[in-house]
């Protein structure tokens, strides 16, 4: 034990030390002396040491050492009250001279107070360590030690060596072996009665001898008692634990461990310990396996089961065949399933319920919040106001009594108070100037076709906070028919100085115009309802660059073809009329009205120079149609600029020119583009061409030539996009055309409607079915709502969708075809005889009404014939009878 290596060795005088600290009293004294004799050298040597560098003081060897300290101990006192040892001191001091001749410092005698200060430190020094030694030579040397002189050079260091242990030593009872004895005893083992009772050196031997060998033992004895308590604790907590449990055999493993303890069968217990660690080598192994059946379980039961159970063909180390592929399939197949739990007809027939009734409920919740806006707004002064100023609009009417100057201010004057209560006025811009006055503001003023307006409906733009301009550039713009330019240019100067291209603001600029170069940032509307495709086709790529989207399904339109071109050979143009032409368009709308095809169809003549053509047409038309065919049939011939915003069923565009007197000149200006523009999408349903041209005579610019061959071919423009379409059906569209075809149906794939394209339309009984496959492309989340958004257009044109997904047919195609049997069956669409019946393509209508055109103008010519014929009689007959002839006058004609 480390705390009595101290007892080791032979050095007698630390057994004493130690007998003396345990003692104490008398014995402890004389120890602690000495060590205090050593340290108190130690201190006053450490003290004296910078006067021993700095002075170097050398004492006499001749003068005892306590005869020296008294000796300095006068003069230092003397130097107290002087400043310096003198003769005088001197030869009444003889010791003094004597001291002083035999003592040295490094500068010689001593002088100074200083030098005799070190002398004294330096006796006493001397006079300490001759005491030490002579106490260490009777005290430490008989115990063993050393003698005072072999220490070393200088006694005292190897002194000071010394002290340490003997302190040690002295404390050695107290502070190393006290605590062990007390742990000792903490711990059962009472030290003393192990050790008896005994003092003095005798005990320390004895001490040593039982802790270094007895001790030891002992602890030994103790220390397999206690293991062996333990080990025998530890086998029976392991027989304990491999207790075999009463529910079913125990583990073989588990088996031979119990046998094994029991018996204290070291080797059996060895093997049967090592299977076992190998068993728990594979625990997590096992756990992972566990955990992956658990997780597999929430999923797919009946696979871990399976699994679990090792039953073939799972019962290997590995997955049979491809798992990956397998747990694809099967979370494909069941997220199908589950979609296909979604009906989609069910869906469909939902939206094609609530969507009418939603529509309806919308416009009738607009209606009655603006209403009840509206009420709430108005005061009993304001609505005064407002119906005092219809009926002063009334008794304006046309503004041809005598009272209308007055009436129109006092009208303008109630204007300012009825503003505030209607919240939108709608008139035209002459209404507006006269109704308003110029201080009236609007929050938005909308100008409807703009381009037709010149720079006067600038008015309305100074009522307004902000102006919305509505038109399209590509139409006619106005004309300044019968403006002076000089006066005009004369009046720009004058007052439009500052105005950014003010020479522009001309009667010839339309106010649409304007705004384009004054604010930019139009917006086009690409959304067209009213021409079937290839009537505004034309237009579309004459001005648009194809970029309007016609919406118009054609299969609705009953009249058929769209677009008919007809040249009239006989035709001659003169002084811009062509009569041949007018008699055409005028027997033809005739011979329409009495076809059925064109039952309540409104007509329109446009001519495309001037306006005496379409004066001639209406003529003609006001001769040989009934007045109340005339009227209900809204017939209107014009030239372009009058159709603007207007529209006919059909449309007779009268080309006027021909090429009799020499070839034709290039018509292409832009003035001429926006005429042809307007009239070429005035129908909805049908427009002739009638022209006197041969198009190969006409340049290959020349709008005529254009419009022409359009009318010939309207499919021209059409096709040529088509190309560069992919027109293959996907094969779940062709799966689906398969077995509707089979069915008997008779279904149209990539059905054009206007700019749309439906994949599958079925027909029967003069009803259609539109149906979209899905699924088998893919599609993006924007795709499918262009796709809704596309359906909801072609809804709100009459169309009724239905949707077969690729996932559902696929998995079962005939469990996904009956949902669309049965809307067939719902719409009354009728399986056909075959699906090789060829549309009705209107050539029927056109010769039966070439024909009757025919007669109608074979009829007029002869009637003609027959009234000239009449007429000349009658002036030959008058000839000879002038009085009679004079008396009578003739009433004119209503009709003229």
């Amino acid at each position: 034990m480390k705390a009595v290596e101290v007892l080791d060795g032979d050095r007698r005088w630390k057994l004493a030390a130690i007998a003396a600290g345990n003692e104490g009293g008398k014995q402890r004294v004389e120890w602690d002396e000495l060590v205090g004799m050593i340290d108190q050298l130690m201190e006053e040597k450490a003290n004296a040491k910078d006067n021993v560098l700095r002075h170097a003081p050398a004492l006499s060897a001749s003068i005892p050492l306590e005869e020296q300290l008294q000796v300095v101990e006068e003069i230092l006192a003397y130097f107290k009250k002087n400043k310096s040892v003198g003769k005088l001191a001197l030869l009444t001091h003889g010791a003094w001279k004597r001291f002083i001749g035999e003592n040295k410092v490094a500068s010689g005698e001593p002088k100074s107070a200083a030098h005799f200060q070190a002398l004294r430190e330096q006796i006493q020094l001397a006079i300490m360590r001759r005491n030490l030694g002579g106490r260490w030579d009777r005290q430490m040397v008989p115990q063993g030690a050393p003698g005072w002189a072999s220490l070393s050079e200088e006694p005292e260091e190897g002194a000071a060596q010394f002290s340490k242990e003997l302190r040690r030593c002295l404390a050695w009872h107290a502070e190393e072996w006290q605590p062990v004895e007390n742990e000792l005893k903490e711990r059962g083992f009472i030290w003393r009665e192990f050790f008896g009772e005994q003092r003095g050196e005798g005990e320390l031997q004895r001490l040593k001898e039982m802790v270094s060998v007895q001790l030891p033992q002992a602890f030994q004895a103790r220390k397999d008692m206690a293991r062996f308590s333990e080990v025998d604790g530890q086998l029976q907590e392991l027989r304990g634990a491999l207790t075999v449990p009463q529910e079913g055999p125990p583990a073989p493993v588990l088996a031979k461990l119990l046998r094994a303890a029991e018996r204290l069968d070291a080797k059996d217990y060895r093997e049967a310990h090592q299977r076992l660690a190998a068993l728990d080598g594979q625990r997590k192994t096992a756990a992972t396996r566990r955990e992956l059946l658990a997780a597999l379980q929430a999923v797919a039961p009946a696979w871990a089961q399976a699994v679990q159970e090792r039953r073939a063909p799972h019962d290997k180390s590995s997955a049979p065949g491809d798992a990956h592929a397998a747990w694809l399939w099967r979370q494909l197949h069941d997220e199908l399933e589950r979609r296909g739990k979604v009906s989609l007809p069910a869906l469909q027939k939902e939206i094609d319920r609530l969507g009418p009734e939603l529509r309806r409920v919308t416009a009738e919740l607009i209606e009655r919040r603006a209403w009840g806006a509206q009420v709430r707004r108005t005061t009993s002064q304001q609505q005064q106001a407002l119906v005092g100023w219809l009926d002063m609009v009334r008794r304006i009417g046309k503004g041809m009594g005598k009272r209308v100057p007055r009436l129109i201010v006092e009208a303008s004057q109630k204007m300012t108070e009825c503003r505030s209560a209607v919240p939108v006025w709608i008139m035209p811009l002459a209404r507006a100037v006269e109704t308003f006055e110029p201080t009236t503001r609007f929050d938005v003023v909308i100008t409807d076709e703009a381009s037709q307006a010149d720079v006067m409906a600038l008015i309305p733009f100074y009522m307004a906070r902000r102006v919305v301009v509505v038109g399209d550039h590509e139409q006619v713009s106005p004309s300044a028919v019968g403006q002076d330019v000089a006066v005009v240019q004369q009046l720009i100067d004058e007052h439009l100085e500052d105005i950014p291209n003010s020479v522009l603001y001309d009667g010839q600029i339309s106010v649409y115009d304007l705004a384009r170069q004054s604010f930019g940032g139009a917006i086009c509307l690409t959304e067209h309802f009213r021409c079937v495709p290839e009537i505004i086709e034309f237009s579309n790529h004459l001005c648009y660059g194809g970029r309007i989207r016609p919406l118009r399904d054609p299969s609705k339109a009953t009249l058929k073809p769209h677009i008919i071109a007809l040249r009239v050979e006989s035709g001659r143009s003169v002084n811009e009329t062509n009569k041949a032409e007018a008699m055409a368009i005028a027997s033809l709308i005739r011979a329409a009205i009495d076809q059925p095809e064109y039952k309540n169809k409104s007509f329109g003549v446009v001519s495309l120079v001037g306006d005496d053509q379409a004066l001639e047409i209406e003529r003609l038309l006001l001769h040989h149609l009934p007045p109340a065919e005339y009227e209900s049939r809204r017939v209107l011939c014009g030239n372009a600029a009058q159709f603007q915003g207007d529209e006919r069923d059909v449309m007779f565009l009268s080309v006027v020119d021909s090429a009799a007197d020499g070839p034709l000149r290039l018509r292409s200006e832009p003035m001429f583009k926006q005429r042809f523009n307007v009239a070429a999408s005035r129908a909805r349903d049908q427009m002739w061409v009638i022209h006197s041209l041969d198009p190969a005579d006409l340049k290959p610019k020349d709008l005529r030539r254009r419009l022409i061959q359009h009318a010939e071919d309207p499919e021209a423009v059409r096709l040529l996009l088509k190309q560069s379409e992919d027109a293959s059906e996907t094969p779940l569209e062709h799966e689906v055309h398969n077995r509707l075809f089979e069915a008997g149906y008779r279904v149209l794939p990539h059905w054009r409607v206007g700019y749309y394209t439906i994949d599958l339309v079925v027909e029967g009984g003069g009803r259609r079915l539109a149906i979209e496959c899905d699924g088998d492309k893919p599609a993006a989340e924007e795709q499918l709502r262009e796709d809704m958004a596309r359906q909801a257009i072609l809804e709100r044109l009459g169309w009724s969708f239905l949707r077969v997904r690729g996932s559902e047919f696929f998995l079962n195609p005939e469990k996904a075809i009956k949902p669309v049997l049965a809307r067939l069956s719902e719409l009354k669409i009728r399986p056909e005889s075959g699906n090789a019946e060829a549309p009705q393509n209107g050539k029927d209508v056109l010769e039966r009404l070439g024909r009757r055109a025919a007669e109608y103008r074979q009829h007029w010519l002869s009637a003609a014939k027959a009234q000239l014929a009449r007429a000349g009689n009658g002036m030959q007959e008058r000839g000879r009878k002038p009085g009679r002839a004079a008396k009578k006058k003739r009433k004119p004609s209503a009709r003229k």
